[in-house]
């Protein structure tokens, strides 16, 4: 059953496939239910089973604190899923993940809950060992290779270079590669 058109509907998926239909209010006449960046659910006066929208705020900052996913990955059959891992959505998903491109996917233990990303989010991918920043889409470091060739060799800034690479390589600013 859908909610009216003209009332804010929020849809919950959970593990058993069912959508639930929270219907908080008129638009016009009341204020948005959820934070604005990262769609925390807010509480309301006299709102029935608090429980829930509290529990779901806290595994929603439970993954966006030091947000850290296994990899970029279009398929949820392919992942093997422990409560507290989290994927980032890539593009063309299939199955669960589906219309969630660039979100973060993020399992439960009851079912995929899905987060989208607010503009300059760095999120730790652990298969890369290296940071990605979110702009319009998510933008992963590229390696960069120590200086090696050239017909004058300064060893001192080589070895300046060298170290600033180290530098950004152990933040997960620049991809360690050659």
């Amino acid at each position: 059953m859908a909610c009216p058109r003209h009332w804010r509907s929020t849809y919950r998926f959970d593990s058993t496939s069912t959508y639930f239909c929270i219907i908080s209010g008129k638009i016009e006449n009341m204020a948005l239910l959820e934070t604005e960046r990262f769609k925390l659910p807010l509480l309301a006066t006299g709102q029935a089973h608090k429980e829930l929208f509290h529990n779901e705020a806290l595994v929603r900052a439970d993954f966006l604190i030091h947000p850290c996913v296994q990899a970029i990955e279009t398929d949820p059959a392919a992942v093997v899923a422990v409560a507290g891992q989290a994927w980032i959505v890539g593009p063309d998903a299939t199955g669960d993940w589906l219309d969630h491109d660039d979100q973060i996917a993020g399992w439960t233990g009851n079912g995929w809950l899905f987060i989208s990303p607010s503009p300059l989010m760095r999120v730790y991918i652990e298969a890369l060992d290296s940071f990605a920043v979110y702009r319009t889409s998510w933008l992963l470091a590229d390696a960069v290779a120590s200086p090696a060739a050239g017909s004058v060799v300064d060893v001192e800034a080589r070895i300046a270079i060298d170290s600033i690479l180290t530098a950004l390589k152990a933040q997960g600013i620049v991809k360690s590669g050659p």
